[in-house]
């Protein structure tokens, strides 16, 4: 009755195996054995196969094509292309196909949990096609529905049997982790109320992790065994995401008092992450398993990039302001607690490019994962913010930004939306350039800057590693393997506290094949460290700018290394309990600083709103958070807000307010 619907078998295997693995660490709607189980059954009897089935299936083909990533020159890739290369867009079809075979959206009284099944997947395929209003649409009705059938109810499981308790909790917190998404990107309110959920239908039992598993050993672990773990991993980073827009963005207001009690939320997630998910699986990951850790990680660094970026927007928009009336020397920032949450802001944002990079060179990153154009795009404009404003040098600023926008035009070949934001980040770039230019006019090299290393490490640049010459094209000469400081590797307490590594070694992880002939060069592996630290004289811009990335029609003046940082390298510094600078999740007691949102819209040729800092002669805030030195003149050019979403995260206000949110 149906066959006429369906590819042959071998095509829907590979349609099938797309799904699953392009979408592992975001969605867990099926058990995948089951799943394949059901498919063979299919295709042997077709006749028998519920119209309702069949609905799915058609989903999961369209979800698998649309974001498949083949082997180039693999059988698998032969069968992608031949599907993509039809004059009509197949993966459209499966989804018509399986809204003709059993429309979810018809019958709202007599739902069942297949239709919630299928609401969520037309959720997900419309949110790959870029069609994110009807993603968002369909997502709250895969929320209602979830909530007619008791699927955010603990007590509504005891009647399942134990199979079907752990298919509906999976589905339930894949409608969660999507639900977030949709918010943080587009800006709107969640359709989930953690309040409404009970029992561990949202948050699972602590679990022990497996201690006879090693971190650096080959084991390969299977889809199943890192399923359930993804989606929970997922699950916390989203549980997150969702706090800081309900006390932050929807309150339109922080305070360092609050961003500190939410980073001690944050801080337990790496400790709970199984090694299986470790960005330092990556390497040897299998794609399933490697688009899992860069599912679950983004996901992490994000929740901290939304917490941190009101700081990082506020110390940018005071200095923007500063510098305009300035002519002496820049002086140190007064914000205390403040920098530490904007320095964490830099540091993941760089660290959510490198998990792209990682799984861009692996050759598993696919072109229309809208999760990762966000969370790429939302990264790129804070590291383009930063050089713009010259707030922190950040070695390999060059190269991540070159390698974010090469991805991102990746990406557009097969996504609209990603085509959008290659223009965005493109013309920021040369905006940043046109701004280094401005500097190097009237400004000194910043050669002599000491990397926030000195702090971090106590320990300062050695003599003979020091560049001797400046590095044309404005990258930091650390990302160089010939001038790479040695140090110990480690893990940034920013990102990751608590977690200890011992020292890589090159055997552990071997190399891709493109990449073995540069391996050979250092004997040990080249520190490409995440070094941040905040300029104060104007002679210090940001990452060695001595030459800007390039004109707005070429982009080949990027100085960059012989080999890209790896992940391992750049990521691969440890946890300092004694650093000298504050970490996102330090201790330490201190004025808490607070900023309103809604200040920051007021520039000085505008009306200032109250609170909002003011350029003056000395740029300075008071101890009581007010702009010294009263208003200056207005701004040569009129800045732009620095966003990625709908959701406002710029105006802020600075009160001296202690004890008070």
């Amino acid at each position: 009755m149906y066959t006429h619907l369906l590819p042959d078998v071998q095509t829907a295997r590979v349609l099938v195996e797309a799904f699953f693995v392009n979408t592992h660490g975001l969605l867990q709607v099926f058990e995948r054995n089951r799943f394949l189980e059901d498919l063979e059954a299919c295709y042997s009897d077709p006749l028998s196969v519920e119209p309702s089935w069949l609905c799915l299936l058609n989903l999961v083909f369209a979800i698998g094509l649309t974001m498949a990533t083949p082997l180039s020159g693999s059988p698998e890739a032969l069968i992608i292309d031949k599907l993509r290369s039809e004059h009509l867009d197949r993966a459209e079809v499966f989804y018509l196909n399986a809204k003709s075979l059993n429309d979810p959206m018809t019958g709202f009284e007599d739902q069942d949990f297949w239709s919630v099944q299928a609401l969520l997947l037309m959720s997900v395929y419309m949110l790959a096609k870029s069609k994110r209003n009807t993603a968002f649409a369909l997502l709250g009705m895969a929320a209602r529905s979830a909530h007619a059938l008791g699927l955010h109810r603990e007590e509504t499981m005891v009647i399942f049997s134990p199979e079907e308790q752990i298919q509906r909790k999976n589905l339930w917190r894949s409608i969660f982790v999507i639900d977030r998404l949709l918010s943080c990107s587009l800006g709107r309110p969640t359709a989930i109320s953690e309040d409404d959920c009970s029992g561990d239908t949202l948050h699972p039992p602590e679990q022990f992790l497996d201690p006879s598993f090693n971190i650096n050993g080959n084991t390969m672990p299977d889809y199943n065994e890192t399923g359930s773990h993804a989606l929970e991993a997922a699950v916390r980073s989203c549980s997150v995401i969702g706090l800081i827009l309900r006390k932050v963005y929807q309150q339109r207001k922080i305070s360092t008092r609050l961003a500190q009690e939410i980073a001690d939320i944050c801080k337990s997630w790496p400790r709970a992450l199984p090694p299986i998910l470790h960005w330092r699986q990556a390497a040897n990951a299998s794609p399933s398993q490697g688009v899992a850790i860069l599912h679950v990680n983004l996901f992490y660094c994000h929740s901290i990039i939304l917490l941190t970026r009101p700081f990082f927007l506020y110390i940018l928009n005071l200095e923007t302001q500063r510098h305009v009336n300035q002519t002496g020397t820049r002086g140190p920032r007064p914000y205390l607690r403040m920098e530490k949450f904007s320095e964490a802001c830099v540091i993941a944002s760089t660290h959510t490019i490198l998990l792209v990079q990682n799984a861009f060179d692996a050759g598993y990153l696919s072109r229309r994962n809208p999760a990762v154009i966000y969370f790429l795009f939302a990264a790129t404009l804070v590291i383009l913010a930063n050089e713009f404003a010259g707030l922190y040098k950040v070695d390999a600023s060059d190269t991540c930004i070159l390698n974010a926008i090469n991805i991102m035009n990746y990406c557009a070949e097969s996504d609209q939306q990603a085509s959008r934001l290659v223009y965005i980040l493109s013309t920021f770039r040369d905006v940043v350039a046109q701004q280094r230019m401005r500097r190097k006019q009237t400004q000194a090299d910043n050669a002599s800057l000491p990397s926030i290393a000195s702090q971090l490490y106590g320990v300062p640049l050695p003599t003979q590693l020091q560049p001797q010459n400046p590095n044309i094209g404005g990258l930091a000469n650390s990302t160089d393997p010939l001038n790479a400081t040695q140090r110990l590797h480690q893990v940034p307490i920013h990102i990751y506290p608590g977690m200890q590594t011992a020292p890589l070694h090159d055997s552990t992880f071997p190399p891709p094949p493109h990449l073995q002939p540069q391996q050979q060069l250092p004997l040990q592996p080249p520190d490409f460290s995440v070094h941040l630290s905040p300029i104060q004289d104007p002679a210090t811009s940001s990452a060695a700018n001595t030459e800007p990335f390039g004109t707005a029609t070429s982009t080949g003046a990027f100085n960059t290394p012989s080999k890209p940082p790896s992940l391992s390298t750049m990521l691969d510094l440890s946890a300092l309990e004694a650093t000298r600078v504050p970490s996102l999740h330090s201790e330490e007691s201190g004025q808490d600083e607070q900023i309103d949102f809604d200040a920051l819209w007021a520039w000085p040729s505008n009306t200032p709103a109250m609170g909002s800092p003011r350029a003056g002669v000395g740029g300075g805030v008071d101890g009581s958070g007010n702009s010294a030195g009263g208003a200056g003149g207005g701004m040569l050019e009129r800045v732009q807000g620095i966003s990625d979403s709908a959701v406002p995260m710029f105006g802020v206000r600075h009160e001296g307010s202690a004890g008070h949110d």
